[in-house]
């Protein structure tokens, strides 16, 4: 079967083949919705399938974003790969995913790779928020946007959840259930914006109040659980907060192991990644964040840096977060 070309559409659809051209490299100035919905179904009709290769020859584009992310096994990963790939369906990028698995060197190892498949621009969730640890990335030039975390001195854009915001939001509402004692649940904080975010809000809102905070390092204790049981079964009135949604579900599972009630012994609070708090008995008070959204508008805002680096400023913009109250405090 002869293979439909360029010629073929411009015939079958009654345009000139600088029309199908311009349609093809989505230049769609002065060019009316009849035109271009005629070439779109002319093309779907001819089943025409524009070759990649060649048109990265002519415009010295590949078309290939990469996307590093910090742990694709994360509840909130899908969600922003979902956002990603929704607003890049209506333009010619491809993605390729790489996963750090929490591996700095993993995700070194990564960056190189898709830098040796010249990709056109780069989606990066950062595993550390030190420069240092980017700097061939950085010397490469590369559009990058950051997603969910940002370095703490660099020239790209971040799309991030408003975490310090929501963070002392937190703590207003902790005062609020007159606790005494908060047990904070995290992975490693200090490379990691969110984290550094999510505990500096809530320690900015209690610092006026006689409320202790109890840090609690997943990495560095090992035996995490027995210790955060025992804090649980302390005499203050002590509410647990998980600073993302494994730990929060690892820390149901622990309690319930350990017969310990919530809200009646222990409140309990946390994010919620995988969007089931009220599915559990009973609901637990969570923060919802916005990955889809995240994902697209970094998307987009990557293409936009593509197409027009000069015209692109960089700026952090944080998407708001929702805190939901439900019978856990």
């Amino acid at each position: 079967m002869k293979k439909t070309t360029i010629n073929d559409i411009a015939k079958a659809a009654g345009v000139s083949k600088t029309t199908v051209s311009r349609y093809l490299n989505q230049k769609y100035a002065n060019m009316s919705e009849t035109t271009k919905n005629k070439i779109e179904a002319t093309i779907a009709k001819l089943h025409y399938q524009p070759n990649r290769n060649a048109q990265s020859l002519k415009t010295n584009q590949s078309y290939l974003l990469g996307v590093s992310v910090a742990d694709i096994s994360n509840p909130y990963t899908p969600r922003l790969l979902k956002g990603i790939n929704d607003y890049l369906q209506s333009t010619r990028y491809q993605i390729m995913i790489m996963d750090a698995d929490n591996s700095v060197q993993l995700e070194q190892a990564n960056i190189q790779k898709l830098l040796r498949d010249e990709i056109d621009g780069l989606l990066l969730q950062p595993l550390n928020n030190q420069a240092k640890n980017y700097e061939q990335l950085i010397a490469s030039g590369l559009p990058t946007i950051q997603v969910d975390r940002y370095l703490e001195t660099s020239n790209w854009s971040a799309i991030v959840s408003d975490n310090f915001k929501k963070a002392a939001e937190v703590g207003a509402l902790i005062q609020a259930h007159h606790y005494q004692h908060v047990i904070v649940l995290t992975n490693s904080i200090q490379y990691i914006s969110s984290r550094k975010n999510r505990l500096s809000g809530l320690k900015a809102a209690l610092q006026t109040s006689n409320i202790n905070i109890q840090v609690l390092n997943v990495d560095q204790e090992q035996d995490w659980q027995t210790i955060l049981v025992t804090a649980a079964q302390q005499d203050q009135k002590t509410v647990i907060y998980a600073l993302n949604g494994s730990l929060l579900w690892e820390t149901i599972r622990t309690l319930r192991s350990a017969e310990i009630d919530f809200p009646t012994d222990v409140g309990l609070l946390g994010y919620d990644d995988s969007g089931l708090a009220d599915l559990i008995t009973p609901g637990i008070t969570s923060i919802m964040q916005n990955p889809h959204q995240i994902g697209k508008l970094a998307a987009c805002k990557l293409v936009k840096l593509i197409d027009n680096p000069k015209k692109t400023k960089t700026e952090k913009t944080e998407i708001p977060t929702s805190l939901i109250e439900r019978a856990s405090l």
